[in-house]
């Protein structure tokens, strides 16, 4: 008889612990956080905000800014130092474990950047600053780790895209591939 209800017990625990393991992401939960991400070529720290549609899939929508020190990574100019602001929005996919989940995500950023350059063998001018729209399409994949049953999470992320420049006021800047790594904080406001 003991058996028995242990046998019971057991099931209603493993039940509890899986339909919460689904309803912590379900339909409707909207999480707030902050992001910083690195890039060979700069930092983007950013305010996120990301709503599931589903259990295992969500939209994330980011406003932040872009300070960049391209260093000697341009084939344009010998130096290229800027900054500027802008956002992204992006959709992810989920695969929930007990620790937490596993993320695999397309993003888009648009990023208004503000340069300054310098190039001593330009034949023309040997310094100057240009303004740039600049579009970025991004993958990234990564993990989650859960804190307060949920209520919190942390998640570091890898990601790979490219830059392109689909505005410029001046003279040209580089562009090109960008791969970053990303620290993220979450916490959950509703559901």
């Amino acid at each position: 008889m003991k058996l028995r209800y242990l046998g019971v017990l057991a099931v209603l625990l493993i039940t509890s612990a899986q339909a919460q393991n689904t309803t912590e992401h379900a339909k409707g939960t909207n999480y707030l956080g902050a992001s910083f991400q690195v890039y060979p070529a700069g930092i983007i720290p950013t305010a996120n905000y990301e709503t599931f549609l589903s259990e295992k899939a969500s939209l994330v929508f980011r406003l932040g800014a872009n300070i960049t020190d391209r260093q000697d990574f341009s084939d344009v100019n010998e130096t290229e130092e800027g900054s500027g602001f802008g956002g992204s929005v992006g959709y992810r996919k989920h695969w929930h474990g007990a620790k937490g989940s596993w993320i695999l995500g397309l993003n888009t950023d648009l990023w208004s950047l503000e340069i300054d350059w310098t190039d001593p063998d330009n034949i023309g001018a040997t310094s100057g600053t240009t303004d740039i729209v600049v579009l970025q399409p991004w993958l990234e994949g990564g993990h989650f780790f859960k804190f307060n049953d949920g209520g919190s999470q942390l998640g570091i992320t890898a990601g790979f895209g490219r830059e392109f420049n689909i505005a410029t006021t001046g003279d040209e800047v580089a562009q090109g591939f960008i791969g970053t790594i990303s620290l993220q904080y979450q916490f959950r406001v509703s559901k």
